[in-house]
């Protein structure tokens, strides 16, 4: 009992360790002088370990130039974004935005698997 106890005490430290304290919202992003790149994602999605390691990895290189924001389907605030883009049957999704959100671009899903291709996209985006 006491080893279950330790497993889940220690289980859930990582659980919350790992999510970011000072996630970025999508308006504070938007109202921020740099471009966005926004992930939308849903954890039944397919193909969303590549998707994620990248956005991960782009998240740290990119910092100084982007903002990067996570929001999960469930979130009642991605609403908007699956009735305007039509995510929903297409997740992971990734937009671009840049200029408060009047300029966007999405990303194809082959592209935001392949870490030079979704870095490229982001050099050329930031123009």
């Amino acid at each position: 009992m006491i080893k279950k106890i330790s497993f889940l005490f220690l289980l859930s430290l990582l659980f919350l360790s790992s999510k970011p304290a000072d996630a970025m919202k999508y308006e504070e992003a938007l109202s921020s002088p740099k471009p966005t790149v926004l992930l939308i994602y849903a954890d039944w999605a397919d193909g969303l370990a590549p998707v994620m390691t990248n956005f991960g990895v782009l998240e740290q290189s990119y910092s100084e130039s982007y903002n990067f924001v996570k929001m999960n389907i469930a979130s009642p605030d991605t609403k908007v974004f699956n009735q305007k883009y039509h995510i929903y049957p297409n997740l992971p999704y990734v937009l671009l935005f840049r200029d408060g959100g009047k300029i966007s671009r999405y990303l194809q899903k082959n592209c935001i698997t392949d870490s030079a291709c979704f870095a490229e996209r982001l050099d050329f985006f930031n123009r």
